[in-house]
């Protein structure tokens, strides 16, 4: 990953053609920590199961597997269903439960921060609502620049960029 100050000379270089649609997935590193933690836990989850229907159906085993199996679920799950799309025609941002019309924000920046009870510091967006609700989307996205350029040529003045 580039530092913060790199990064935005990145993309404030880049220039992007217009496309109606844009869908962005999770970038790869995402994608092979949630597939390395919530494979094992599946897999762990039936051997535990396994195990506990070899010895008579073993109730501490079955509840440790149903418990594992449903972790490594969940994992897939946010693997599969992480999808953001800009649809530039009907001028709408969906995704990861916003269903959110470009005429309703208010204003939108890309700043440095922490999501969450975390402690990494992580690029962000930030976006204000006319109804006063912030939304803030991690950039854990594939095609990262591409994402802020075009929320740049959409919004225009309503985007900024918070330094340090």
């Amino acid at each position: 990953m580039f530092f913060f100050d790199d990064y935005i000379k990145k993309i404030n270089k880049t220039k992007i053609e217009y496309k109606p649609v844009r869908k962005f997935k999770l970038e790869l590193k995402k994608v092979v920590m949630w597939l390395g933690t919530g494979l094992p836990l599946i897999l762990i989850g039936v051997l535990q199961g396994y195990i506990g229907y070899t010895k008579n159906f073993s109730i501490p085993y079955m509840v440790i597997a149903v418990i594992l199996i449903f972790l490594g679920g969940k994992h897939f799950k946010n693997l599969f269903s992480y999808k953001i799309v800009i649809d530039s025609e009907k001028q709408t941002l969906k995704g990861q439960g916003v269903d959110l019309s470009f005429d309703n924000i208010e204003s939108c920046t890309l700043k440095e921060g922490v999501v969450g009870k975390g402690s990494r510091l992580q690029i962000l967006v930030r976006i204000l609502t006319k109804d006063k609700r912030e939304i803030i989307i991690p950039l854990i996205m594939n095609k990262k620049i591409e994402f802020i350029c075009a929320l740049r040529d959409i919004l225009k003045e309503r985007f900024s960029i918070i330094k340090g």
